[in-house]
């Protein structure tokens, strides 16, 4: 084989090898454009059945979500620290099971006040419902949640 038949050989492999990994990379990009982000699995707990709240009072909530801000940042900001403190506990030497332990215990302790708290404003909200807005928002309940996916967008009925 000469010189220049290996170079045109080469070089048509490598212009095949760009051409496929080019129509991948536009495959990827129509598939994504057609059929959305994919699913993700939903939350538990009362804020992913806040979502399936009716208007006005989906956005009610939101409103005293803003307005008793106080209420549930400090929770959260705790749920932060305790991140960072689970991974120093689990770099420290000696190991302190214990130490672990306290962490996630307070950790759980902040989730279960934040969880509270949504519990109490989700309360509230079905509490002002009259009965065919709470039949309405047992349907949305009941729907699976790809039901309330179109094209990777949440369905606002």
């Amino acid at each position: 084989m000469t010189a220049g038949k290996i170079r045109r050989n080469w070089l048509a492999w490598t212009l095949v090898a760009s051409l496929c990994v080019n129509l991948a990379v536009v495959g990827l990009v129509i598939g994504a454009a057609l059929h959305g982000k994919p699913d993700r699995p939903p939350p538990g707990g009362e804020w992913a059945m806040a979502r399936d709240l009716p208007e006005p009072y989906r956005e009610n909530m939101i409103a005293q979500l803003r307005a008793g801000r106080d209420k549930w940042i400090g929770p959260r900001e705790r749920i932060g620290a305790q991140r960072s403190a689970l991974a120093d506990a689990l770099e420290a030497e000696p190991f302190d099971i214990d130490r672990v332990r306290g962490i996630l215990e307070a950790g759980r302790r902040s989730l279960d006040e934040l969880a509270e708290h949504g519990a109490r404003l989700l309360a509230e909200q079905i509490a002002e419902m009259p009965p065919d807005d709470r039949a309405t928002y047992a349907i949305a309940l009941r729907r699976s949640p790809h039901d309330k996916r179109e094209h990777g967008k949440r369905d606002r009925d």
